[in-house]
């Protein structure tokens, strides 16, 4: 009897480990042509802004818009990387990491895109707080490990 519930319990398992492949390669493909995209649109913009001289008046939107445009990029390309290492690596401590890192990068684009006359100071104060949190996070994350040593393997 447990023989057979073993079998069944590692063909749920067999047939889940493929179900969780088909999704994060389909997850990690779309995520890449949306990086894709998203990069071509940087180039046309970047194009755009060389061409009528925004660059060279040090207009503030445009620095803006262009920054915001390489923020969303990089917080693109390093979800669609925590996505392949979770799959690849099953690393669940890097995997946290690099979430707090994602979110800390998101909601510091926030304070680059916004215009500081036009937002409320009470979302201003939440999202400064936060960007705090997140930091503490991440500094308490780095600073402690499961295994009980504290020296971490960093990506970088």
């Amino acid at each position: 009897m447990s023989d057979n519930k073993e079998n069944t319990k590692s063909f749920i398992s067999r047939i889940f480990h493929r179900f969780e492949t088909i999704v994060t390669i389909g997850i990690v493909a779309m995520i890449s042509v949306m990086i894709l995209a998203a990069f071509w649109g940087l180039i046309i913009a970047t194009y755009n802004l060389v061409l009528h001289g925004a660059f060279d008046t040090l207009e503030h939107k445009a620095f803006q818009s262009a920054f915001g445009m390489v923020m969303t990029l990089l917080i693109a390309i390093e979800f669609n990387r925590t996505i392949m290492h979770a799959y690849l690596e099953e690393g669940r401590e890097v995997i946290v990491k690099t979430v707090v890192l994602v979110s800390i990068l998101a909601v510091s684009r926030q304070f680059i895109v916004f215009e500081i006359n036009t937002i409320s100071p009470l979302t201003l104060a939440a999202l400064a707080f936060a960007l705090l949190s997140l930091g503490i996070v991440y500094w308490l994350m780095g600073r402690t490990s499961p295994s009980g040593d504290n020296t971490q393997n960093e990506r970088r």
